[in-house]
């Protein structure tokens, strides 16, 4: 039995149980994947990455700590790979995460990679953060632009990081309305303007729904969730 910890890098247990049940309903057999989140201070509790980094130790623990527990592959559940090179560095398991998975990809079938990431967090920061962790991977080169999906209506201003008063299914409610009337248009665009052939939809919280609109969207369209545990599960295979 391979065994595959999926790490989210938020201090809330919001998603352990859809989580667990969508990624044990798509591994390939003999593959068990379990879910864990972090721990971290009051202050940056919530459903999403807390905008200022000081997660990272946390993360490489959970890392560590899968290695310790026997796990052959570790993934990090967030699409800008936070703190993914220190804990590759530090574990001798395969360490995922869902960007250099996604590139990786697009580089294997010869594609340009465009990545779209909702707008919760400061969008240039965001950005810079992307592409130097594909420099890192030796990736910047596969892909292309960046864009932002709006994730708020002009009367509708409270932010996703923080709000521990939400439950998971407003969360995927909401995700999924963001989804189908934000980024599927920003996605066309893109497309419309880039000679990217592949999509990164660039949000572990979209994870499971991609597929849904990937009809819509004339390009190889990649789960960010599904792609980071079949690199993990081909990793742990080698």
């Amino acid at each position: 039995m391979t065994r595959i910890r999926y790490i989210e890098p938020v201090d809330s247990d919001l998603y352990h149980d859809t989580r667990t049940t969508f990624l044990n309903s798509v591994v390939s057999p003999g593959t068990q994947v379990e879910v864990c989140n972090v721990s971290l201070p009051p202050e940056l509790a919530g459903p999403m990455l807390p905008p200022v980094p000081l997660y990272m130790n946390e993360i490489i623990s959970e890392v560590l700590k899968a290695e310790q527990d026997g796990c052959d592959a570790a993934i990090i559940g967030c699409c800008s790979d936070p703190a993914l090179p220190e804990a590759q560095r530090a574990a001798n398991i395969p360490v995922i995460g869902p960007l250099q998975a996604a590139a990786a990809a697009a580089a294997s079938r010869g594609l340009r990679l465009g990545i779209l990431a909702p707008d919760e967090h400061a969008w240039k920061t965001t950005a810079n953060w992307l592409r130097a962790n594909l420099r890192h991977y030796g990736m910047s080169d596969v892909v292309g632009p960046i864009r932002f999906v709006p994730m708020h209506s002009s009367e509708e201003e409270e932010s996703l990081i923080g709000n521990t008063t939400l439950s998971c299914a407003d969360v995927d409610e909401k995700f999924r309305e963001r989804l189908i009337n934000s980024a599927v248009p920003v996605a066309l665009k893109l497309l419309e303007d880039d000679e990217a052939q592949a999509i990164l939809f660039g949000c572990t919280l979209w994870g499971g729904m991609i597929e849904s609109i990937s009809s819509h969207v004339p390009a190889l369209c990649l789960d960010p969730v599904i792609t980071a545990l079949r690199c993990a599960e081909m990793q742990a295979s080698l």
